[in-house]
């Protein structure tokens, strides 16, 4: 318990520059506002773990990786749909496809989703019901293989590490 009251107090702290309004009241609001957070969160993150500073420390880097290859993949997706749109004449053949995955914890999963929809051109759309696949729409799906390819090794590789 007193670890969530640490990040609770961290979070007030966050909440308090934020808001750019820095009082003992304001904090206070943040730190319950914080405290109803992780509580709601904890099982999320890791049910079969208790959350420590230091564990957390250790997935730093993990998540710095994570974020630089979400911010390259973002860019080079979002010069290749500039392309697209340049190019009014080019080919494309938007689809859905079934990207198989191998995250198991509900956080990994939503990561993987929300990396792919945040990334310009995809959408994921659905999960399958055993959660192993992603139903993903892509703006082109011209090679479906080298697209899943790169959802695998290059986006869930790094949401693995970081969240798993």
């Amino acid at each position: 318990m007193k670890q969530y009251i640490a990040y609770a107090l961290i979070l007030g702290l966050v909440w308090s520059f934020v808001s750019g309004n820095i009082s003992v009241l304001n904090f206070m609001v943040g730190s319950i506002l914080g405290l109803l957070i992780v509580q709601s969160l904890k099982k999320l993150y890791r049910p079969d773990k208790d959350m420590t500073f230091r564990s957390i420390a250790e997935h730093l880097p993990k998540l710095a990786v994570y974020f630089a290859v979400l911010l390259i993949e973002i860019t080079k997706a979002s010069v290749q749909i500039a392309r697209i749109i340049l190019s009014p004449g080019m080919d494309i053949r938007p689809g859905i496809i079934a990207v198989p995955i191998r995250a198991t914890k509900d956080a990994s999963i939503t990561a993987i989703a929300n990396t792919i929809s945040l990334t310009p051109g995809t959408l994921t759309i659905d999960i399958s019901d055993d959660m192993t696949k992603l139903y993903v729409h892509a703006i082109d799906v011209s090679e479906p293989e080298e697209l899943k390819h790169s959802i695998r090794d290059k986006l869930e590789k790094y949401v693995l590490e970081a969240f798993e």
